[in-house]
């Protein structure tokens, strides 16, 4: 299983560990997959931005991350049709 940090305002961390026998990790994982089995259902990467817009992601806090493996991809590519040029 993996770590991930989830950063709160210290009001809202306050309230939580005024309630301990609360496990936040499973309700933060239960939030997390609801989530996900809502956007896996959207077509479009405009309909994801519109849908974290909503839950109040902002556009400029997103990070566009390529496939696994696709620069390198690209870079061989590019490469590729640089020989080929010769």
């Amino acid at each position: 299983m993996k770590t991930i940090t989830v950063k709160v305002p210290d009001e809202l961390y306050n309230r939580m560990r005024r309630h301990k026998e609360i496990n936040w990790s499973e309700i933060i994982r239960n939030a997390i997959k609801a989530e996900l089995d809502k956007i896996e259902n959207v077509s479009t990467g405009s309909e994801i931005i519109e849908r974290l817009k909503k839950l109040g992601v902002e556009e400029k806090d997103l990070i566009v991350e390529p496939p696994q493996g696709e620069e390198e991809f690209q870079k061989e590519l590019k490469r590729k049709s640089m020989i080929q040029m010769f």
